[in-house]
C-alpha cells in the first residue's frame, strides 16, 4: 500500500512539554511526512508557542502548515497572526472557525463570523494552500448534517484547497460521508484524521465533546485489556484496520494526531511496512 502522511503537534507550554515536542520529532523524524501541522489556541492564546513550534518543524526540515482560528479576534488581528506565519516561510494555512472556550460560539463584532468568511477573507490575499475541517459525523454545533455539508460547500467556494476530517473511528462512515461530498460536486482532496488511541477512557470524554463517536465494539475490545502493551497494540491495529480499509476506497491521504507522543504514530507506520511510505507521493 502507498500513501501520503502528515502528522499534527500541539504547542508546548513548559519546558517538559517542550522536551517531549523535540522528543517526539526526532523519533519522527526519518517517516519524511508530506506536512507537519501545529495547531493554535482558541482567540489566538497559544500564537507564539505556535510560531515557536512551527520554527521548530522548519528547522528540522519539515512542511510547515500553521493552524489559524478566528475566535475571540477581530479580521485584522486574524490576518496578522496568518502573515506572521506566512512572512516566517509557511505556505499551508488550515484555516477554522475555532471554538469558544466555553459555551457557543459567539464571534468577534469585527471578526470573521463562519468559516466559510474566514477562508474569502485569507484567500483575498493569500495563494497557499488552505485547508479546512469536515465532520464526517457532524459537527456539534450543525442543525443537520445537510446544513452541515453546505457549510463545508461555501468553505470550498470560498477557496479551500481540501478537507481535512475529524477523526472518526467509525470507518463506514467515513466512506459514506465521502461519497456525500462528491455529490455536492465538492471534489477537493479529503486528507482523513486518525487518532490513535492512546487512552479509551479519554477518548471517549473528548470524542462526547466534539461530535465524534467511539464505537461500543472498540470500546469492549479495550475493555478486555488491562496490559498496557496489548492496548497499544490494539490501538495501532485498529487505525491499521482503518488506513487499509481507506485506501481501498481511494482515501489514501492520512493526518496522524500524535499528541506529542511518538509511539503510536511510529507503530502504525511500521505497520503500514515502513518509512518509505510516508514520503509525499
Amino acid at each position: 500500500m502507498t500513501g501520503r502522511y502528515s502528522f499534527e503537534f500541539f504547542p508546548p507550554k513548559s519546558s517538559v512539554s517542550s522536551l517531549a515536542l523535540d522528543t517526539c520529532l526526532a523519533h519522527l523524524e526519518p517517516w519524511q511526512p508530506q506536512f507537519c501541522s501545529m495547531t493554535y489556541g482558541a482567540g489566538g492564546s497559544s500564537q507564539t508557542e505556535s510560531f515557536s513550534a512551527i520554527q521548530r518543524l522548519q528547522k528540522r526540515g519539515h512542511v510547515a502548515a500553521a493552524h489559524i482560528t478566528a475566535v475571540g479576534a477581530s479580521r485584522g488581528q486574524v490576518n496578522q497572526a496568518a502573515k506572521a506565519f506566512i512572512e516566517a516561510g509557511v505556505d499551508h494555512l488550515v484555516a477554522l472557525r475555532g471554538d469558544s472556550p466555553s459555551g457557543e460560539f459567539i464571534s468577534h463584532p469585527q471578526g470573521y463570523a463562519y468559516g466559510a468568511d474566514l477562508v474569502a477573507g485569507l484567500r483575498h490575499w493569500f495563494n497557499g494552500t488552505i485547508s479546512v475541517a469536515a465532520y464526517p459525523e457532524t459537527h456539534p454545533e450543525a442543525s443537520s448534517a445537510a446544513a452541515d455539508m453546505g457549510h463545508l460547500a461555501a468553505k470550498v467556494a470560498a477557496g479551500a484547497s481540501q478537507v481535512m476530517t475529524q477523526y472518526c473511528y467509525n470507518t463506514d462512515a467515513l466512506l459514506r460521508f465521502a461519497e456525500r461530498m462528491r455529490g455536492h460536486a465538492i471534489n477537493v482532496p479529503i486528507v482523513v484524521g486518525v487518532m490513535p488511541i492512546h487512552d479509551i477512557q479519554a477518548i471517549q470524554r473528548f470524542s462526547a465533546r466534539c461530535g465524534a463517536s467511539v464505537p461500543n465494539k472498540i470500546v469492549a475490545q479495550f475493555e478486555k485489556l488491562s496490559d498496557s502493551d496489548d492496548q497499544f497494540q490494539l490501538a495501532v491495529e485498529i487505525a491499521l484496520k482503518q488506513i487499509d480499509q481507506l485506501a481501498e476506497h481511494g482515501l489514501d491521504q492520512v493526518h496522524l494526531y500524535t499528541l506529542n507522543r511518538p509511539q503510536w504514530v511510529q507503530g502504525i507506520l511500521c505497520g503500514l511496512g515502513g518509512p518509505r511510505l510516508a514520503k509525499s507521493a
